[in-house]
């Protein structure tokens, strides 16, 4: 293989893995934000199942986020 072949193939990896960095961010916060929401909920007075009920529901949307995290969503 040419050096050229060998740069443009390590730079393919360094992009990818940027995006999974990126991604990875995305799902970290997302979680954060479930988390959080969680904790007002309980401080507001709802009732836990509400509550657990409503962080399932944010956990569910933070994954399917994340399976369709995609690069080109953040150029």
């Amino acid at each position: 293989m040419s050096a050229r072949v060998l740069l443009i193939a390590a730079a393919g990896l360094l992009f990818a893995a940027g995006c999974a960095n990126r991604c990875d961010y995305a799902q970290t916060k997302c979680q954060y934000e479930c988390n959080r929401n969680y904790r007002i909920c309980q401080l507001h007075g709802n009732e836990e199942y509400y509550c657990r009920n409503e962080i399932g529901n944010c956990t569910v949307a933070c994954q399917g986020a994340r399976s369709t995290c995609h690069s080109w969503m953040y150029y």
